[in-house]
């Protein structure tokens, strides 16, 4: 039995400690929450309905808001330069 549940997404990548930080700052409980935000990355790409999961980014759409899946997530999550909460599900 493990001690803790694995992401719905097996390809999640885990989040940076200080945007796990700012999440809790902006209003998000510290476990069992799922975000939609907005990330701009370092090289200028721009991800609107970035899901985060309990400190996992699992998603590029809104679409990875239910059931399990698989998708890739095809940027290293350190590259993030600024995200914007916009609702915490």
């Amino acid at each position: 039995m493990h001690s803790r549940t694995p992401p719905r997404n097996r390809l999640a990548k885990i989040l940076p400690d200080h945007w796990r930080k700012f999440l809790v700052q902006q209003g998000c409980p510290k476990r069992k929450y799922t975000a939609v935000c907005r990330a701009v990355l370092s090289d200028g790409r721009v991800i609107d309905d970035l899901i985060i999961e309990e400190g996992w980014v699992i998603a590029l759409s809104r679409s990875g808001l239910a059931g399990t899946f698989e998708q890739r997530i095809d940027f290293d999550p350190r590259t993030i330069d600024d995200l914007t909460l916009k609702q915490v599900v």
